[in-house]
């Protein structure tokens, strides 16, 4: 058995805790390698790893599930961070969850993906959202939302923020957009400042979902908060579906994840 331990740089607690995690668990006979969410970025952890313990906030989780190989590796969260909507429990539970976790006394909750396409750029997939911008600070961009091939609406903002249901919750209800239920297969479109009446609105992935863009400086693209991608062309055509990749967390039976997610976020 090979556990991974990623944890956030911007927290020593969370350091500290990322040596007593593993100190813990190399006693249970586990092997234990430790990395720092910032430094994986870009990079993959091995396929032999069976289980991640991330030590963080929600970045944290996204880095770790940006960097996992196989969609199967489960991930249990534990809060070291300012909201942690993604984490399944508080840092003061370190060690009963781990202890949890080795005895298998846990179950799994499989979270799908949305791929966003750009013609030949990659971009890739996304367990939040997909945030667009011009390349120009401050500049307006034009998008232009369809479904299965038919025009719905235009709008012009200073960025579009596509969204997961799970991340709903995070930038794009900040922005103004709804909270979905993350058992549905939906797309939410939420307009950063937009110049006209438009807020959101919620998409089925069931049909093509695409946006097409323009921008006389470019495009600035964020995926998951942390992969930049920087695009010169002037017209941009994305398309959004479901993705073949899952995201696996590690639940220990403390209730329905979405509501606690809600109750957390809602306050």
């Amino acid at each position: 058995m090979r556990f991974a331990v990623v944890y956030t740089e911007k927290r020593a607690e969370a350091k500290e805790a990322a040596r007593r995690a593993k100190q813990l668990l190399e006693s249970r006979g586990i092997e234990v390698e430790v990395h720092s969410a910032q430094k994986l970025v870009g990079e993959k952890l091995p396929n032999s790893v069976n289980l991640v313990v991330a030590l963080g906030g929600d970045g944290t989780i996204l880095k770790t599930v940006g960097a996992l190989s196989g969609s199967e590796t489960p991930i249990l969260g534990i809060n070291f961070g300012r909201g942690g909507f993604l984490t399944e429990v508080e840092a003061d539970m370190l060690e009963e969850a781990l202890e949890k976790v080795v005895k298998g006394d846990y179950e799994v909750e499989r979270i799908g993906l949305l791929r966003a396409e750009a013609g030949e750029a990659e971009l890739g997939d996304v367990l939040n959202e997909v945030y667009v911008v011009s390349g120009k600070t401050g500049k307006l961009l034009k998008a232009e939302i369809a479904k299965a091939g038919s025009k719905l609406l235009e709008v012009e903002a200073d960025g579009l923020i596509i969204s997961t249901p799970i991340g709903s919750t995070a930038y794009s209800y900040s922005a103004g957009g709804p909270v979905v239920d993350d058992e549905l297969d939906a797309v939410i479109i939420t307009a950063v400042c937009p110049i006209s009446s438009f807020r959101s609105m919620v998409l089925p992935l069931s049909r093509k979902i695409s946006v097409d863009l323009k921008s006389e400086h470019g495009f600035s693209i964020l995926l998951d908060g942390f992969i930049e991608k920087k695009l010169a062309n002037r017209f941009l055509h994305i398309e959004f579906k479901k993705s073949g990749k899952q995201a696996s967390f590690v639940r220990l039976g403390l209730g329905e994840s979405f509501a606690r997610r809600l109750r957390k976020k809602l306050g």
